[in-house]
């Protein structure tokens, strides 16, 4: 059974503003390496990829043309552009009625196009795992992340017990979803070693996946199934995420299924959600201070993270727990504890008359 990644590209990322912004999202920067983020996506799953079958990227429609002209020539793929975002749901039941009418029944590989992979080995070899357990057991198979802190801007996973072991891979029942808790309850799930970081990749078969909507999403279903008759032309696609529900597929399907299974990842990962994470992707050096980019100066600089993206010459002195980011348009300074509040930052500044409209 052939295994069809499903590439979720929408979204503007503002964390990595000023980099990321609606004409430039994060998926579309070279945050990881010298390649985009959904190259790098790419790439990675080719492995797996049949000859007779391409990768579907769902992204918004104001970027779509921009992504797939930044895209190799040598990984060619599907698209549908979302006019409006409505969450992940409306997405991936699109996603897997278009791979029925193309591929008939398949394992989809629902991926995003903005985490940090490696090695590319280990996550295919987990891959294709997680593909047998879902298309044998009929299951909704869930990544799970061993946690490597009480991080709680996650969702985490509540193990069950164990179904299949392969060699380092592990699969598990999952007895609940949580949503981000506090520090406290946070610190008390990674000490159990029965709880897991909710990664957001999932696969599954299309006909599994189906059911689950026409089950748990009826009308959301219905209306799918109205663009699949309707050819999947834009004017039915347009209609559809006009008329549908706003939902993510982890509150409206995998929260109410009793057949999700989860796989222990047995790669690294990181969902690169901020600037916080430069720090843990690019090694900083023994004051903690993290420099990515050219033209950096930087001496006696303390927990800091610099980021050149610009022509000019920065240079960082004597700071300390200071996140410094440079376009050539755009400076921005914050203290690092406060990233986690920029996206409210960015809210006042957007309506800032005296700032140009093209910065967000």
């Amino acid at each position: 059974m052939h295994i069809v990644p499903v590439l979720l590209a929408g979204g503007i990322g503002e964390r990595f503003w000023p980099m990321s912004r609606s004409s430039t999202p994060k998926q579309l920067l070279p945050l990881i390496s010298n390649k985009s983020m959904i190259q790098e996506t790419l790439d990675r799953v080719t492995p797996v990829i049949a000859d007779d079958v391409k990768p579907l990227i769902i992204t918004g429609s104001s970027i779509a043309a921009k992504l797939k002209k930044g895209l190799d020539k040598n990984t060619p793929c599907d698209t549908i552009a979302e006019p409006v975002g409505k969450n992940t749901a409306p997405a991936v039941l699109l996603g897997a009625l278009w791979l029925r009418r193309k591929y008939g029944e398949c394992v989809m590989a629902v991926l995003s196009a903005d985490h940090a992979i490696k090695p590319r080995t280990s996550f295919i070899t987990s891959l294709k795992f997680a593909a047998g357990i879902a298309a044998q057991q009929d299951r909704l198979v869930v990544f799970g992340i061993e946690p490597s802190r009480p991080d709680t801007g996650y969702g985490y996973i509540h193990l069950g017990k164990a179904l299949a072991t392969r060699g380092k891979h592990r699969s598990f029942e999952v007895r609940t979803f949580v949503e981000k808790p506090t520090l406290p309850r946070a610190k008390r799930y990674v000490s159990s070693g029965r709880y897991l970081w909710n990664s957001g990749m999932f696969v599954w078969t299309t006909s599994v996946i189906l059911e689950e909507f026409a089950r748990s999403m009826p009308r959301l279903f219905e209306q799918g199934l109205q663009v699949e008759r309707g050819r999947f032309t834009l004017k039915a696609i347009d209609a559809y995420y006009h008329a549908c529900e706003k939902e993510s597929v982890d509150y409206g399907i995998m929260e109410h299924s009793h057949r999700v299974a989860a796989v222990k990842a047995a790669f690294q990962w990181d969902d690169v959600g901020s600037w916080e994470s430069v720090s843990r992707l690019h090694k900083g050096n023994r004051r903690n201070t993290t420099a990515s980019g050219d033209n950096i100066y930087e001496a006696e600089c303390r927990d800091s993270i610099i980021v050149n993206n610009s022509a000019l010459t920065v240079a960082a002195l004597g700071v300390d727990n200071l996140v410094v980011v440079t376009t050539d348009d755009a400076v921005l300074v914050i203290p690092r504890d406060r990233l986690p509040g920029i996206k409210k930052f960015l809210g006042e500044m957007k309506k800032d008359a005296r700032l140009p409209t093209h910065l967000f």
